[in-house]
């Protein structure tokens, strides 16, 4: 699995927990237990991904690959390409190069953080909308303006795709300059075309669910005052 794939797959998750966490925090009193919640789910995220920015910033990023020799493989802030915590001798060009595909990998890293940050707000947007229709009495276009803001999580998981091919460049410009690099730059335009058919697929069916799960918090909600 290439980073793209993780840092995709970790965002999804991201904003699936703090969505689900806020639309589903609805006992007691909606307003109190539900806002809070969302407050807590987005700062818990907030923090978490402040901290991870930090460490790839400054720490060794590590290169996974579909190669089963169990080698340790990471790229320094330095330039430097660590196998098993030894640096492969390089060239200034070649450091150049490694410097480069780092920076690809940063900016995809974070990217994907970003959609977490996302997901982190959607939660709290969609508990306002729930309760806004709970004290209104209108629950019925809450589901239209969730789905609205849902889809630009999706809409920026398809960005976070449009970096591969610049990524992928970068990769095959070091293979070719780096031998020792070359066993480990597996990311394919096959892996191109799959992100930007799981960010697509994927996000259509989340921004559905959190539409249906945030009208539904709110008749929940609103079922007590009505009895």
């Amino acid at each position: 699995m290439t980073l793209a794939k993780r840092t995709l797959a970790l965002a999804v998750a991201l904003g699936g927990i703090s969505l689900l966490s806020a639309c589903g925090a609805n006992t007691g009193s909606p307003g109190q237990t539900a806002s809070k919640t969302a407050s807590s789910v987005s700062s818990t995220v907030q923090s978490a991904i402040a901290e991870a920015r930090e460490e790839i910033a400054t720490g060794n990023i590590s290169i996974d690959s579909d190669n089963e020799n169990g080698q340790r493989v990471e790229l320094t802030p330095k330039g430097d390409l660590l196998i098993d915590g030894k640096a492969v001798p390089v060239t200034p060009e070649q450091r150049r190069l490694l410097l480069d595909y780092r920076g690809h990998l940063v900016k995809v890293a974070y990217s994907g953080m970003d959609i977490g940050l996302q997901g982190a707000d959607l939660a709290t947007k969609a508990v306002t909308e729930s309760l806004k229709g709970v004290f209104t009495g209108n629950t019925d276009d809450i589901e239209k303006r969730v789905e609205a803001e849902a889809d630009k999580i999706r809409v920026s998981a398809l960005k976070l795709c449009d970096l591969l091919p610049g990524m992928k460049a970068s990769q095959d410009r070091l293979a070719a300059a780096l031998p020792e690099f070359k066993p480990y730059a597996d990311m394919t335009q096959a892996d191109i075309d799959e992100c930007r058919e799981e960010a697509d697929d994927k996000g259509r069916r989340a921004t559905a669910a959190a539409a249906a799960d945030a009208a539904q918090a709110a008749k929940d909600a609103q079922a007590p005052s009505q009895q």
